[in-house]
Formats: C-alpha cells, structure tokens, sequence
C-alpha cells in the first residue's frame, strides 16, 4: 500500500467512524464528497491494475484543483451559515410532518408517469424490435436502446419508483389504492430491469435513503448496512445477468490485474471505480483542444436539438486520451476541463459546491418534502462525481425538474 492510499483510508475510515455517531449527519455536503474521494483516489493509487500508470504531477494538481474549489465553495456557505442556529436532526425529523401532503393528488401524478414510461416502453421495444434482456449480448445491446423522445420518459423511472414509495410512506390506510401502486411498482421495475439499467435504480434508493433519514429515525447504523446491502445486490444482480462467470474472467484478463483471478469478482467494482480517475489523470496531461461548453451544457444543447449537429461540424472528440477503450468515463470534473481547461476547473466546481451546499442548510432550516427530495437529488451528485458529469444530461435534469414540480404540489403547507 503507497503512502498516498495509506492516508486516504485512514481520512475515509475515520470519517466512517465518526458519522456512527448518533446525531450525526452524514448526508452533509463535505462529508459526503470527502468520502467519496478518499475512497476513489485510496483505490486508484493502489495500482492493481496495469492499466493505471503514475500519474504526472500536472495530473496530481488538476484533479487537487477540483477537489479543493468544491470543498471551498461549500466552507463558503458554511461560513455564511455558521452563526446561525441550525436546528438538530432529532428537531428536523420532528418538523417533518408527512401527513400534510396531498396523496390523493401524488396518485394521479403517479398513474400519469407511469403511463407515459410504459408507453414509452413498449413502443420504443415495438421499434427498436428487441429488449436488450433477451438479446444474446445483452451488456452491448442495452446501450443501443432507445428512442430521442421516449427515452426521456422511459429515464423518468427514479422519479416514478420515488413517488411510489412515497405513497407508501405518507398515505394512511388506503388498501385498495397501496395495492394498485404496489402492482405498478413491480412492473416498473420489472420491465426497468428488462433494459438492464442499474444507475437511475440506485439513484431511487438513495433519494429514499435520503427522505427517511431527514424525516423519520427509521435510518440507523444497522439500516445502512442493510441499504448498503441491498444497494450492491442491485448493481451486482444485473452485473450478473449481462455478464456471465466465464465473461467475468475475461474481464479481468482484459483488465490486466496484477492479482490472482480467482478473486476476479473484485476486478469489475475496483475497475469501475479506478479507471475513471485513471482517464481524467491521462487526458488532462494531454488535452490542449477545448470545447467551451458543449459538455457542461450538454443537457440545453440536446434539449434545443442541436447538439449532434454541434458535434459532426465542430469534430468533437468523445473520448480523448482514454486508456483503454474498455472504460470511457472521466469522473465528473473532466466535463469541466474539457470546456474551459483551469479555469473551467476551478469555477464550475466552486460554484456547484457553494449551490450544493446552500440547499443542504436551506434544507436543514426548513425541511419539506420539497427540499429534502432536491437535497437527495444533490447528495447523489455527490456520490458519484468520481464517475460522471451526471448534471449536464437531460434526463437527469428532466428527473430533477420532474421530483421539484411533484413535492412542490403535493405539498399542503
């Protein structure tokens, strides 16, 4: 173990430990991101794969660039709201009063969704003539499927599957109706599965996660091992129905990990994690041709229809400098640099972090449904900024827009 990931899972485990603590709450901003990156940068200095090279000193200051402007803009708002009393997560919880909300009106809305996704479904299966499940090679078809249009609305299952399970949360009684919704419920996530998505799944657990641990004490440490649990069985469920064992050695073969393949479970997890941050090193070292904001605005340029047009006339690299084309993500700050190089670096993190965090004690104040939901929109953010620029796509933004409108209407108060 280097020096480097040495204290990386030292910050990571000590962290881990004090947020055991009860009444502590850690789904805060720095927290969270501090976790995640601890974490990501421990594991990518490791090396276990030969594919992970040393990175250049250039590369060690970039991505510090990143990691430093986000955390700085949230101490910013810390320090902004530090005089102020912040009520504590026993008085939040208290405050959350989930009966005032309208479930007759979330029902509608929910039949309303789910209509508009399963439509979307079947026509774009009737279309594309195939569902990616019963393909011979799933893994390769699921990222073919789709149709510009339905796909937004087939992408609108986090929302759909969170409202649903707010239902269950907020509404008294009811049978008849909490039938219905459970029956709805599974076929989403059924047909969902068919498509073999696993993200925007996780993203429903978590936005969940999120609500029960700011409006009720039914998150405690035993609770997040479980949803922990839970949450790896998902990602790793459907891992294993789009790849087989005998792929899951190939896999580590093509990897080329430095470590016996009987443990070549750990190779698709660790690669997952790692290569991310491995691409970012590499490309920031050699990019010299920036784009200026057709990735950062990804979500606008698509939404007007001009985006591929952008992108055949300018001669727009996807992926460059990537190490190997088995892993194409660059984590969430290379969008950023990709744009604007530095400065794009430093500003656009910096301000999303001041953004993040100024929702997170906007949410402590005063914690409605509203705030708390667009806060779990964020926390989730967070936790997979080592991954990808998931705020510029516009299915993502069309779920954020979708989960502010809904709580924002159902709310009584």
């Amino acid at each position: 173990m280097t020096l480097i990931s040495f204290l990386c899972f030292t910050i990571f485990l000590s962290l881990l430990f004090i947020s055991l603590k009860k009444g502590t709450d850690i789904f805060s901003p720095a927290r969270l991101f501090i976790f995640v990156w601890s974490l990501a940068i421990g594991l990518a200095d490791l090396k276990l794969s030969r594919f992970q090279l040393s990175w250049s000193l250039f590369s060690w200051i970039m991505i510090l660039i990143a990691i430093a402007a986000m955390l700085t803009g949230m101490f910013i708002v810390y320090v902004i709201n530090s005089d102020k009393e912040i009520p504590s997560l026993a008085v939040i919880r208290e405050n959350h009063v989930a009966k005032e909300l309208n479930n007759k009106l979330l029902f509608y809305i929910i039949i309303f969704l789910f209509s508009s996704y399963i439509i979307s479904f079947i026509v774009t299966s009737i279309v594309e003539g195939y569902i990616p499940f019963f393909t011979f090679a799933p893994d390769a078809t699921r990222s073919k499927w789709g149709i510009f249009g339905f796909g937004l609305f087939i992408q609108i299952v986090p929302s759909i599957l969170y409202f649903m399970i707010l239902y269950f949360i907020i509404t008294q009684r009811q049978k008849n109706r909490k039938l219905f919704i459970g029956l709805l419920f599974l076929l989403t996530i059924s047909t969902y599965f068919l498509i073999l998505q696993r993200f925007y799944i996780v993203y429903c657990i978590l936005l969940t996660v999120v609500f029960l641990f700011y409006s009720s004490n039914k998150i405690s440490t035993r609770n997040i091992i479980i949803i922990v649990t839970i949450v790896l069985l998902v990602i790793y469920g459907i891992s294993a129905v789009r790849t087989s064992r005998y792929l899951i050695n190939i896999v580590h073969y093509i990897s080329l990990m430095k470590y016996s393949a009987k443990y070549a479970y750990f190779t698709e997890p660790y690669m997952y994690i790692v290569m991310n941050l491995e691409n970012f090193a590499h490309a920031v070292d050699k990019l010299n041709v920036f784009d200026y904001g057709y990735n950062t605005f990804d979500f606008i340029l698509a939404m007007t229809g001009i985006k591929h047009m952008i992108f055949d006339y300018t001669h727009i690299k996807e992926f460059p400098f990537i190490v190997t084309v088995s892993y194409n993500t660059y984590t969430m700050f290379f969008a950023y640099y990709k744009d604007f190089g530095i400065l794009g670096l430093f500003f656009i993190p910096f301000l999303l972090g001041m953004v993040i965090s100024k929702f997170y004690y906007k949410m402590r104040m005063n914690p409605s449904l509203n705030n708390i939901s667009l806060y779990g929109v964020f926390a989730f953010v967070i936790i997979f900024s080592f991954f990808i620029p998931i705020i510029s796509w516009l299915h993502f933004i069309l779920n954020l827009v979708v989960i502010v409108i809904v709580t924002k209407q159902i709310s009584l108060q």
